[in-house]
């Protein structure tokens, strides 16, 4: 007898194994179907999403290029509620915080900080959010706050501004030697990415004078007593 089989016993065969696996197979290729057509429309909406949500950001500029408030915060609320989940939502935030802080409405502006530092997909975002949530800290005296956010900048692109506000901090508290130190790492920082900044140098040597002074005149009062 032959070991192969006849035409007729092939497509037997065939139809046998049809018979018994066409419904699955006819389920995975519809699966097929539907997951290439639903990825296809989830890019299609994600392009349409990002195009209107960078539209609404360039008008959101331009607004707040022009000193419009009033469109500023349309603008901003619409990329807020429509397209939060984006980085125009969150750079909408850090727009409506200095607004809110032109306006001494601090406690908006760091909520809207706030929310950008904890919550954007975007490193860059974060960074700079909490650098802003620290300068608000300090602008309102609350230096152990700010540098407790300082703390959070961890990427190396924003250390001088961040050495920089904590000088000014340590300056403020009559900290002159924390101060110096600060500035001169900024200093350094700025150098090794090839730029100089000759305000800082000023600070440095400010900070140092008053350094100075105030160890002369303790050297005085001591010697008085």
């Amino acid at each position: 007898m032959s070991v192969y089989m006849t035409e007729e016993e092939q497509l037997a065969a065939i139809k046998k194994w049809w018979q018994r696996y066409s419904t699955l197979i006819t389920v995975i290729f519809s699966c097929v179907l539907l997951g290439a057509s639903g990825y296809k429309y989830w890019q299609w909406h994600q392009e349409k999403v990002t195009s209107q949500a960078s539209n609404a950001y360039e008008y959101l500029m331009v607004a707040y290029a022009d000193h419009d408030n009033k469109r500023v915060k349309s603008y901003a609320n619409q990329l807020i509620t429509e397209h939060g989940s984006t980085v125009y939502a969150d750079a909408a935030r850090l727009i409506l915080a200095k607004l809110y802080v032109s306006h001494e409405k601090y406690d908006q502006a760091a909520e809207s900080l706030d929310y950008v530092a904890k919550n954007s997909r975007m490193k860059a975002l974060k960074q700079v959010a909490a650098i802003r949530i620290a300068r608000l800290h300090a602008a309102q005296k609350n230096y152990d706050k700010a540098l407790s956010e300082l703390s959070q900048v961890t990427d190396s692109a924003y250390l001088p501004v961040v050495n920089e506000l904590k000088g000014d901090i340590y300056a403020a508290t009559g900290q002159y030697q924390q101060a110096i130190g600060s500035y001169r790492q900024a200093i350094n920082e700025v150098r090794t990415q090839g730029m100089g900044n000759l305000y800082l140098e000023m600070k440095t040597n400010e900070m140092a004078a008053l350094a100075q002074s105030a160890a002369d005149n303790k050297v005085s009062s001591s010697a008085a007593a």
